[in-house]
């Protein structure tokens, strides 16, 4: 039984998770190398995140500098210049909206849970008292905006601090963008000889996955952002910048990502009017639409063919083990494991079979 490739699959994914739950509950041993790791992983994957994007603009630049390294302080001051010419225009518009957002959700749960206390019915009232709804109500909307500031707080919690990851970021994009072909003949050197082909054929692959992974989904993200500024306009809704901006960042997560970027626009036409939110929800399936039709297989070609389903199960799980942070990278890890197994399994294949 244990011949058949499906018990040895499973075998093997029990006793994986079966390592897992011992190593957790070993606390005193768990926590501290937890936090140690996620000192490191965090300022690296951000780095990772940040050489894809920067990385034609420095080999651009390589090309009629000739110093890699002024290369790349000139594309680090083009980012500031970027950063700081955004801030200037608009960073106020930017606060005043998500101020404003902030205070629009604040007075609709004030207001609601208000309504329920002005209820005369004493069925009504009875039922309310019963159940605690109103108790209910007001735990899952202080949970939810709890959830939402601790996600976001994720991407820094496991580090002693911001300036932690704001001082590391720059010296490891540095090292990343300046040494990254001699990172690769690294990896390559530590592998047994008969696995250096196999080695260097899984890097490149998942190379080139990434690459066209963040810049095309850096580009679907821009595009949704814009797309839902100019139709939130077009209807009206009030912070159209900032709602955008959501859907910008949450759309870094594939199919899902623009669903949930919308949501906070659907509350607002809810609180606003039935025509409103009718009206969001349109724009809502319109941008679905455009970005898994048009934009995503365009941009992507062939190398992104995930499931929805599947892209569904990764993110939760990413997000229940690294919070915020976990969501914006589980596509791109799932990916590159994909390519590692793809690539093994055409090594093995191509390998002599023994008599």
């Amino acid at each position: 039984m244990l011949n058949n490739k499906f018990f040895r699959v499973a075998y093997s994914i029990i006793l994986i998770l079966l390592i897992l739950f011992l190593w957790k509950q070993v606390n005193y041993i768990y926590e501290p190398l937890n936090s140690v790791v996620a000192l490191l992983l965090t300022p690296l994957l951000i780095s990772l995140f940040f050489y894809y994007l920067l990385r034609p603009m420095v080999r651009f630049l390589t090309k009629y500098v000739r110093s890699k390294s002024l290369s790349i302080i000139i594309t680090f001051l083009l980012v500031i210049l970027l950063i700081v010419t955004v801030s200037y225009f608009g960073g106020n518009i930017i606060q005043n909206q998500l101020k404003s957002l902030t205070n629009l959700f604040s007075n609709y749960y004030v207001s609601v849970r208000n309504g329920l206390r002005s209820i005369d019915n004493e069925i009504i009232l009875h039922y309310i008292e019963k159940y605690k709804i109103e108790e209910k109500l007001s735990s899952f909307v202080a949970s939810l905006f709890t959830g939402i500031r601790n996600n976001f707080q994720g991407f820094f919690s496991t580090v002693t601090n911001i300036g932690t990851i704001i001082i590391l970021i720059p010296f490891i994009l540095y090292y990343f963008l300046k040494d990254d072909y001699s990172m690769y003949q690294g990896l390559l050197a530590i592998l047994p000889a008969k696995l250096k082909k196999l080695g260097g054929v899984v890097l490149i692959e998942a190379d080139h996955t990434l690459a066209q992974y963040i810049i095309g989904q850096l580009m679907v993200a821009f595009v949704l952002g814009i797309l839902s500024f100019i139709a939130y306009l077009i209807i009206g809704l009030p912070n159209a910048l900032i709602l955008s901006l959501i859907i910008m960042v949450t759309s870094f997560i594939p199919f899902i990502g623009a669903i949930l970027g919308a949501l906070p626009a659907v509350l607002i036409g809810i609180t606003s009017s039935f025509s409103l939110t009718l009206k969001v929800i349109l724009v809502m399936i319109l941008v679905q639409q455009i970005e898994g039709n048009l934009i995503t297989p365009r941009l992507h070609g062939s190398r992104l063919q995930v499931h929805p389903l599947i892209v569904i199960l990764i993110v939760m799980a990413f997000v229940t083990a690294f919070g915020f942070l976990g969501a914006l990278f589980a596509v791109p890890s799932y990916v590159v494991a994909r390519v590692l197994v793809r690539e093994i399994r055409k090594y093995k294949e191509a390998m002599p079979q023994e008599d």
